[in-house]
């Protein structure tokens, strides 16, 4: 009989414990979760302001005046080396040289 009364209360207290624990890691995880979607969003923000930084610095108009500024201009001639035209293999070609 003393041992139905322990195994008894030893189930009484692991039915009243269980439900607390499971309740607490859900509290947990619940917190877990709201911090990585908040954390979601702060990086989603970020990307979309790099992402407009990227248009606003790679736009055409900016890129040329940059490079007007730094004394480059448009190719005057542009010519274009077929792969037969380089030399044959093994051999380094340097130009103006």
């Amino acid at each position: 009989m003393a041992a139905v009364t322990v195994f008894a209360a030893v189930l009484l207290g692991v039915a009243v414990v269980s439900p607390m624990l499971v309740s607490s890691k859900a509290t947990e995880m619940e917190t877990r979760i709201g911090n990585m979607e908040s954390s979601e969003a702060q990086l989603s923000g970020d990307i979309a302001g790099l992402s407009s930084q990227i248009a606003t610095l790679s736009a055409p108009e900016r890129v040329a005046e940059q490079a007007a500024q730094l004394g480059l201009e448009p190719a005057g001639q542009v010519h274009y080396v077929r792969g037969d035209e380089a030399g044959s293999e093994g051999e380094t070609t340097v130009a103006g040289r």
